[in-house]
């Protein structure tokens, strides 16, 4: 009878331990404020879904043992429980997608995290809420430009779908919710019109990098040996007219050849403002320049290579981020 009781004793506290470390999601219809619940459980297809995930503990507490960063990941999974073959069998669940929200700011010091599923776009608030950010991967942006695509992709009938949030590869939240419907390809043109949106919000809340070196010669140099080159002339470069150049390094970094440590070249990166042929303004956060080291001296700067356009919103050219 002694271990029957401590075996129940135990099971209880594992419960109750158990409960405290996984949050609930909950869902509505309409939008959410900061940190308010939800009381939905059934949706049709169409329906606008929103969310508020709690957590046992704020949201710096899960990366108070991380090296300090301006943001941290926070990562949303959706899956589909499958019901199985035969009755002595359990359900299944199938992922069909997952997304990064990265925090900042006044998110950190909440127990708690709203966000959208598949928000009414001219609703949709996630990707102009400055503590938020969603990577762009491709043209597409992540979150609910994400969700909405693969809401967007079910079959008619029912789905009973559970969201889970993880952070450190824990879990820490989650949530259930069906819905029902013959069409969902709403979900995939909402999705369209949700990345255009996330697109224009990005530009707005986009700077470039701070100067960390002014020198006007350098610049200078700089800006005729991108002018000079094939990426330029060929039009690769996406940008008639150069608005900016800002030097993002302090100094030249030396490469040298790994088994002799002889001298190759010296490079120094900068970001380039761009207004391109539609009229837009963006950047490119990194553009590389060389020295090549022959016969020893530094020979004259040349242009390396270039990354990645952002967009950004023309007002912001003479703004300027420690990012």
């Amino acid at each position: 009878m002694k271990k029957v009781l401590l075996f129940i004793y135990l099971l209880f506290n594992y419960i109750i331990t158990f409960s405290q470390q996984i949050g609930q999601i909950s869902f509505s219809k309409n939008p959410l404020n900061k940190g308010q619940i939800g009381n939905e459980k059934k949706f049709k297809s169409g329906d606008a879904i929103y969310a508020t995930a709690l957590f046992p503990k704020t949201l710096k507490d899960y990366f108070i043992n991380r090296p300090p960063a301006k943001k941290f990941e926070l990562t949303v999974f959706i899956y589909e429980r499958k019901a199985p073959l035969y009755a002595y069998q359990e359900p299944s669940e199938e992922q069909l997608t997952f997304a990064t929200m990265w925090l900042s700011g006044d998110a950190m010091n909440q127990k708690y995290v709203t966000f959208e599923l598949a928000p009414t776009p001219e609703k949709c608030n996630d990707y102009a809420n400055t503590d938020y950010f969603f990577q762009e991967f491709g043209k597409k942006f992540d979150g609910p430009v994400n969700y909405t695509e693969n809401l967007g992709k079910l079959s008619a009938g029912n789905h009973d779908l559970r969201i889970m949030v993880r952070i450190n590869d824990e879990e820490v939240s989650t949530g259930e919710l069906s819905i029902t419907g013959d069409d969902f390809s709403m979900y995939a043109k909402q999705s369209e019109t949700l990345n255009q949106l996330a697109k224009k919000a990005s530009a707005k809340n986009t700077q470039m990098p701070k100067a960390m070196k002014i020198d006007k010669v350098l610049e200078n140099q700089m800006i005729a040996a991108l002018k000079n080159s094939n990426d330029w002339k060929s039009q690769r470069i996406n940008a008639p007219e150069l608005l900016k150049l800002q030097i993002i390094d302090s100094d030249w970094y030396i490469r040298r050849n790994e088994l002799t440590g002889v001298i190759l070249h010296r490079y120094i990166r900068a970001a380039v403002a761009v207004k391109t042929k539609n009229g837009e303004c963006g950047f490119y956060p990194i553009v590389s320049f060389q020295e090549d080291y022959i016969g020893g001296k530094f020979q004259p700067l040349h242009y390396d290579g270039i990354g990645d356009f952002v967009l950004m919103d023309c007002a912001n050219l003479n703004a300027a981020t420690d990012k």
